[in-house]
């Protein structure tokens, strides 16, 4: 195997610990250790988190070595920032270039996230339980995905997926997802496929960007109540099959270049 295919290895394996949780915030990441894991030498484990370290998602620190970096305010709000630059051209672009086959299975997604509201409200409860959580994250990021595939600009699809696997890591477990949040989500995902669907390139290029621009608003305000009650932040972690979810696109990617 060559030493590129054994560091993309590493990079897979250490990524995918630190998005499930498993390297929390503040944890030490050792190459030694996960060398011995991965059954590899550390050179391609170091190349590894050193790109890593460049994407942001681990640093170095004074005599604590390398470290999973706890994201800070300012990198949510570049990071929707870079959403909003992005993704709402890409919509429109799929408003023009989107297959009619694809619209069966953006229905399909639309109507899971319309049915995990209406379970929510039938339970009584306030806030999703860790099952339907899975779900909803699921659904809400295959459809963005479908969406940015269809837009058929590999490089910027690649661009505002990596963007939103950091915003999942960022913010999935400190916003609440109640019965407002998921009916306003499913409402612009409504709005947004019905204007691809007529081929309405205006209309979906600005409910994606409000979406988005409604989105950042609510992660930065949990974000602030989060770190005003608890006096620092929570640790990260995704749903398993988000996980999964997340690696098949990074592999569909990789195909495709």
């Amino acid at each position: 195997m060559s030493s590129g295919s054994l560091r993309q290895d590493a990079y897979n394996y250490i990524h995918r610990k630190i998005v499930s949780g498993d390297l929390p915030n503040g944890c030490q990441v050792s190459e030694l250790s996960l060398a011995k894991e991965i059954g590899i030498s550390r050179t391609p484990v170091r190349e590894a988190i050193q790109q890593l370290q460049r994407e942001g998602l681990v640093e170095q620190l004074p005599r604590l070595g390398t470290i999973v970096r706890t994201p800070e305010r300012r990198d949510i709000v570049e990071l929707f920032e870079l959403r909003e630059a992005l993704e709402p051209f890409a919509v429109g672009l799929a408003a023009r270039r989107a297959p009619r086959s694809e619209f069966p299975t953006l229905e399909k997604l639309c109507a899971e996230m319309d049915g995990i509201g209406e379970e929510l409200r039938e339970s009584g409860m306030t806030a999703l339980d860790p099952n339907r959580l899975e779900r909803f994250l699921t659904a809400d990021m295959v459809f963005h995905v479908m969406l940015l595939r269809a837009s058929g600009n590999h490089r910027m699809m690649r661009i505002v997926a990596d963007s939103r696997v950091l915003l999942r890591i960022f913010s999935a477990r400190r916003q609440e997802h109640n019965l407002a949040v998921l009916r306003e989500t499913y409402q612009f995902h409504r709005h947004i496929l019905d204007a691809i669907k007529v081929g309405n390139a205006p209309v979906a290029t600005s409910a994606m960007a409000e979406h988005i621009r409604a989105s950042k608003r609510e992660t930065i305000e949990a974000y602030d109540r989060v770190h005003a009650e608890a006096g620092g932040r929570p640790s990260i972690g995704l749903p398993e099959h988000v996980v999964e979810e997340l690696d098949k696109v990074t592999r569909e990617l990789e195909v495709e270049d």
